[in-house]
């Protein structure tokens, strides 16, 4: 079928097939140009729009604080544990604690690693400055 008229009577087919499906507001939204219908090249993979960067959805300043009065990561993956924060989330928040975390990394990596730079280097600064215990 190379006849552009063939070609134009077999879309306005498959068009109305799908315009008859749709819902009573949506039709009227085409019907007034408020909405618009476009065409997706199945062979082309969709270009991403540049999606608006995650929010953490807590309060930073807070959970850094916390976490800095926390006595041992246990307690800080506790803490964390119980934010319930997703991965998306979990990511926001380190990249908001200044921690840098790999896009690829799963939960309990983004977890750990905001532990590290908040827990555990200050735990492991502490035991590394205690003077030595004398010996007997």
């Amino acid at each position: 079928m190379t006849d552009p008229a063939d070609l134009a009577h077999a879309v306005l087919l498959r068009v109305a097939e799908f315009v008859r499906t749709l819902p009573a507001d949506q039709l009227a939204a085409l019907a007034d140009g408020t909405a618009k219908l476009s065409v997706v090249d199945k062979a082309r993979p969709a270009r991403r729009s540049a999606a608006a960067p995650a929010s953490a959805g807590v309060d930073t300043e807070r959970v850094r604080a916390d976490l800095v009065t926390i006595g041992d990561r246990a307690a800080g993956a506790r803490y964390l544990a119980d934010l319930k924060l997703s991965v998306p989330k979990l990511r926001a928040l380190a990249k908001e604690l200044g921690i840098a975390v790999s896009s690829k990394a799963k939960k309990a990596d983004v977890e750990h690693e905001i532990l590290q730079w908040t827990v555990g280097r200050r735990l492991d600064s502490a035991a590394i400055s205690r003077p030595p215990q004398a010996r007997s």
